[in-house]
Formats: structure tokens, C-alpha cells, sequence
């Protein structure tokens, strides 16, 4: 960390709170996602094996709140919830209720630091409290320096839409306003004097090099560091803000879109599954339970709180399980629980550990017995075949 990054991070108190062990790239190297990043205008998002991290230039827009599905990311003042809480406030029957930015319309609503900010809840919300329509006025993104929000925006307006059109809700009440784009109304911020920076510099220099330091704990302690982690299961607080805007609204149409960007995603699980129990530990969602019961392997799923990670996917050593090509965004509004897989559960008579016999697989393995598992299996027909080589190079 250099001086720069030490001054902002003592200067600047930034607003945000981070779970990076929801972070899909924390949970597996092989997820590639970058939403936050891709749509961060600051460039003040590392994402790494540790999860994201953000680095010095955070303006707090709160752009990456909205661009994650995991939940990453939360303001400590005016967090999703509170924004939902002025919504409630604000709306009436019968009323337009309008949504801006600080470089658009200063009468608007709801006025955020970026429209990126804004997320589905918040544009369910106002519907659910009666206004007739909600109109976003939108100004020239390209000529801000927040223009690489409009990737979230553009993503978030056309998730609604969808969400609309499975409610029955006519489209034309959402409006976009596009207005040119007008001088920031953001209160300067105070100026800090040299007596002052050196003084909180002196204060709080010890506070962040210290946090700065490597982690130099054995490959063991990160390892249950790791496992801690993933055990502690925080909730995805923005799809429960999603669930709860949708309460109450029942579907008018089943939809059903492509999976590639759905909010959430379906899921299939072979017979070559084995119980291992990986997918369920490494969903941040916690949509994947698995259960055993009287000699039995239960493999269930919670569509609802699938946020299309496609962390389970990407971490299925046997590929067992994937994801279908459609996902029926219904789900949303039931709370669901599917039994993606059932099957016996033993003992391996070598290597004492559990599995779960294959459904339709031969239940006498070709070295005898039938409670032998696949991974025993396996290493006797490698140890047979590298003998067999051995004796005919002979």
C-alpha cells in the first residue's frame, strides 16, 4: 500500500461494508465474474482469490451493491433498506414518483449519488405502494464520470421489465426521462488542512498498517479460515429485499428466459453425482442443502434465493450437475424447495468412508463386494493398468 492509498484511506472514510466470502470468486478460482469491477467508475474494485476489495478512490456511489447478486457489498448509511424506507415514505396513490441522479432532475423523489445505485427492489417498491407510474430521469451518462454505471443501470431496468411483464404490470409505468446532463449538486467536501491530515495521519497511520500486513498464518490456518468462512452462511440481504418487495404480487404468466443473465438460475443433477456435498457448502446463496436421512442422500434447491452464480456448476468435480438453458423467473414470488437427487447412502468396505451408490450402476464392483466406492474403484483399475503396462514393456 503506498503513501497515496494510506492518505485516502485515513482522509476518506469510506461507506461501505464488504462480506467477501460471498464473493463467487472466493468461493471458487473458477468463477471469472467481475460485475462489481465492470461497473465500478472509479476502478476502486481488486477482485482476487480473496474475494473483492476496495482500493483507494471509492467515491461511495454504491454502484457496486447494485451490480452484485451475492450481496457483496452494503452501505453503512443509507443502505438498500433505509433508500426502500424513503420509497414507503414517499409514495401515494395516484402519484408519478420520480428517481434521479445528482447530475439530472434535483426535484426528483429518490435522489441518489448515481442511478447505478438503483436495484430491483426499488423499482418493485413504489408499484406495491400504489403510485401509477415511476419515472427515472436519465441524463447523458456518456459525458459523466460515472458513465461505466450504465452498465448496471441498463441491467437492473431490464430485469424489471421482465419482472413487470410476469406480474401483469404494464411496462409503459416504468418511464425513462432522458435529460440532458445537468451540474453536480453534490456539496463540496470540506477541505482538509495540512494540520489536520498530518494529525489523523498520526493517528491512524499505526490502525492501517497494520491491516495492510500480510497474512502470514500457516497454509493450515487459512485453510480453516477459509472453511469458517463459508460455514458462517451470511444471507444475500438484497434478494431478501427483492422477495419482500414481491410479496403480496402473484404471477399473471409463466415466464421463463434464457438463463446466461437470469436472476436466478434452474438446475439438473445427474446420476453421476456422489454425494460430496461440495455444491451446497459452496453456494453463497444457500440455495443447495443436502440431507441424510435413514440411509439416505438428499440433494435439494431453493430456486428463489439462486442468484445465477453458477458457483455449483463450476465446482462439480464429476459435472453432475448444470445448469438448464432456461430459468422460470415465477419462483421469485413461491417458496419452493426441489429435490434435485435421492439415492442410497453407504459405507465403502475399503476406505470406511461415505458414498452414494449411482442410481442404475452395477451394485458388484469387479473386485468384489457392492459397498465400494467409485474413488476405490477408480485408483484399483489405475493400480491394475499401470501393472498390466509394466509387465508387457518387460
Amino acid at each position: 500500500m503506498g503513501v497515496a492509498e494510506v492518505a485516502d484511506k485515513i482522509i476518506n472514510k469510506h461507506n461501505m461494508l464488504i462480506e467477501a466470502s460471498l464473493c463467487s470468486r472466493f468461493r471458487t478460482p473458477k468463477s471469472d465474474c467481475s460485475l462489481c469491477a465492470d461497473s465500478c467508475p472509479a476502478g476502486a474494485i481488486d477482485i482476487s482469490e480473496e474475494g473483492a476489495e476496495i482500493k483507494a478512490g471509492c467515491m461511495d456511489c454504491g454502484v457496486c451493491v447494485s451490480a452484485c447478486p451475492n450481496g457483496v457489498f452494503r452501505m453503512k448509511e443509507r443502505d438498500d433498506e433505509k433508500i426502500i424506507c424513503e420509497i414507503r415514505e414517499k409514495s401515494g396513490k395516484e402519484k408519478v414518483f420520480r428517481i434521479s441522479c445528482q447530475r439530472g432532475d434535483g426535484s426528483a423523489d429518490l435522489m441518489v449519488q448515481c442511478l447505478g445505485r438503483i436495484s430491483e427492489a426499488m423499482l418493485i417498491e413504489p408499484i406495491r405502494a400504489g403510485v401509477s407510474n415511476i419515472e427515472i430521469s436519465l441524463p447523458e451518462c456518456e459525458g459523466c464520470p460515472n458513465s461505466k454505471a450504465s452498465l448496471s443501470i441498463d441491467r437492473v431496468i431490464n430485469n424489471v421489465s421482465i419482472i413487470y411483464e410476469m406480474l401483469g404490470i404494464n411496462k409503459d409505468r416504468l418511464v425513462i426521462k432522458n435529460i440532458p446532463l445537468q451540474p453536480s449538486s453534490k456539496m463540496p467536501e470540506k477541505a482538509v488542512s495540512r494540520r489536520e491530515f498530518f494529525s489523523a495521519f498520526r493517528a491512524k497511520a499505526a490502525e492501517v498498517a497494520v491491516s495492510s500486513l500480510p497474512d502470514v498464518g500457516t497454509e493450515e490456518e487459512q485453510k480453516e479460515t477459509f472453511i469458517g468462512a463459508i460455514a458462517r452462511k451470511p444471507e444475500n440481504f438484497k434478494r431478501n429485499l427483492l422477495i419482500r418487495a414481491l410479496d403480496g404480487f402473484s404471477s399473471s404468466k409463466e415466464t421463463n428466459v434464457p438463463s446466461t443473465d437470469a436472476m436466478l438460475a434452474e438446475i439438473e443433477v445427474s446420476s453421476a453425482c456422489t454425494g460430496c456435498g461440495v455444491c451446497s457448502k459452496l453456494c453463497p446463496a444457500g440455495a443447495l442443502t443436502q440431507k441424510q436421512e435413514d440411509g439416505k442422500f438428499y440433494l435439494s434447491f431453493k430456486p428463489a434465493l439462486c442468484v445465477n452464480c453458477k458457483v455449483c456448476a463450476e465446482t462439480c468435480m464429476p459435472k453432475a450437475l448444470k445448469m438448464k438453458e432456461t430459468a422460470r423467473l415465477n419462483y421469485l414470488l413461491e417458496n419452493a424447495e426441489i429435490r434435485l437427487f435421492e439415492t442410497e447412502r453407504k459405507t465403502c468396505s475399503v476406505c470406511r468412508f461415505d458414498f452414494v451408490q449411482k442410481t442404475g450402476e452395477s451394485q458388484t464392483s469387479e473386485f468384489g463386494g457392492s459397498d465400494i466406492c467409485p474413488l476405490c474403484i477408480d485408483r484399483h483399475k489405475k493400480q491394475t493398468a499401470f501393472i498390466q503396462s509394466g509387465f508387457i514393456k518387460a
